[in-house]
């Protein structure tokens, strides 16, 4: 057999031995720094503080160093907690934040080399305001609610905070919940006791773990059932949305508690035709704590044409029977709204906006709450933008008055 000879030139052997070598495996020597220095880089100057709720930002010059990489900030936000904040050679801007109180805090400045050595410190002094958890807790407010408490919050700032509640029924604090937000304002209720007097807290906490004293309020629990509805009727009044396609109002006060087609279809009232409305007569007094929403579902409707979307709920003892919606009617809340999860484009849904399909959109009603006999919603837009409505099923929560 012939064989072939190979023979390699100088540049050839150079270039395979330097892939050879290149392939090799490395040992700890490839994680230093390509740069490699002891020298001390020079300290930041004309250092400037502005203080804020909770922090400061420091502003500074930095030497025209190319050695220096970022500048660094060592401080202490309580006794025992330590904070590094580190920022770019090419900012000018370090913020310090998560001081446990407002007051006097030392702060040191680094500048560091790409060699990782540091500059000699800087010592500034910086006063942060009153931090936010603090500014929180003062706002607290725990209100008597259906089935347990209902604890209400200002955070105007809106900085992400954790509201922790808390239930004394033995002499020892027990934990229930925890709200975590950053909404300039709010309330969430903590449920499932039975009705009579308790303890509850609240403290608030922050990021860094800040914790504030609690707020201890005696409140009386209020009953809450599940209102009957065969008590209940469609009610029409002057101005109400007509029901069409062969529907009546009183099909979502018997229809199963899930998602389906049969539904009530509202449009325009003959009269009064704004706003868009709906009345309920809830049979007797009450008091509602909470109602769930089905909107209409058949593999086409979902979260489309006339699911509500914005609206407003009123209630009334003895509403004015030409329908008005007038000062007979007193308004629960605010503007509430469905909340589609996915916020995908019109007629695209995914698990989570089929997991509210299927099991209904829940709307609370704000505290204390008011004796009513009459239910209205006041349809502002559905989520095709009209005011026309599909309902599948009303369930409403309360007592009776």
């Amino acid at each position: 057999m012939k064989k072939t000879l190979v023979i390699l030139t100088p540049i050839l052997f150079i270039l395979l031995c330097a892939t050879i070598y290149s392939c090799q495996k490395q040992t700890g020597t490839n994680l230093d720094p390509i740069y490699k220095s002891d020298k001390k880089p020079p300290v930041v100057t004309n250092i400037h503080v502005i203080n804020f709720a909770g922090g400061a930002w420091i502003t500074y010059d930095i030497p025209a160093d190319p050695e220096i990489l970022y500048v660094q900030a060592d401080y202490m936000v309580n006794k025992t907690t330590a904070q590094q904040a580190k920022v770019s050679y090419y900012t000018d801007t370090l913020k310090v934040a998560g001081f446990e109180k407002a007051g006097e805090y030392k702060v040191s400045l680094y500048a560091v080399s790409r060699s990782e050595v540091k500059s000699d410190p800087v010592t500034v002094t910086v006063n942060p305001l009153t931090p936010p958890y603090i500014t929180v807790k003062s706002t607290l407010k725990i209100l008597a609610d259906f089935g347990g408490a209902n604890i209400q919050f200002s955070n105007p700032m809106e900085n992400e905070i954790a509201i922790v509640a808390l239930v004394d029924t033995t002499g020892k604090p027990e934990y229930l919940y925890t709200n975590y937000t950053k909404d300039s304002s709010g309330n969430f209720s903590v449920r499932g006791f039975t009705a009579k007097e308790r303890k509850f807290g609240a403290y608030v906490r922050d990021r860094w773990g800040n914790v504030s004293d609690t707020v201890w309020t005696n409140v009386q629990s209020m009953n809450e059932v599940e209102l009957d509805r065969t008590k209940m009727k469609a009610l029409f009044l002057s101005g109400d949305q007509q029901s069409c396609c062969g529907s009546n109002l009183d099909v979502p006060l018997s229809n199963p508690y899930k998602a389906g087609d049969h539904s009530f279809y509202g449009g325009r009232g003959v009269n009064d035709s704004t706003p868009a409305r709906i009345t309920i007569d809830l049979g007797q007094p009450v008091t509602l704590s909470r109602f769930r929403y089905w909107m209409r579902s058949n593999g086409g409707a979902e979260f489309k044409n006339g699911t509500l979307r914005f609206f407003k709920v009123y209630g009334s003892l003895n509403p004015n029977p030409n329908g008005a919606l007038d000062n007979s009617w007193t308004q629960l809340g605010g503007v509430y709204e469905l909340v589609k999860p996915s916020g995908l484009p019109y007629g695209q849904l995914n698990s989570a906006d089929y997991e509210v399909v299927n099991n209904g959109a829940e709307f609370v009603l704000p505290l204390p709450a008011i004796s009513i006999r009459y239910f209205r919603i006041v349809v502002l837009q559905n989520f095709s933008g009209g005011d026309g409505v599909e309902i599948y099923s009303l369930k409403f929560m309360g007592d009776y008055r």
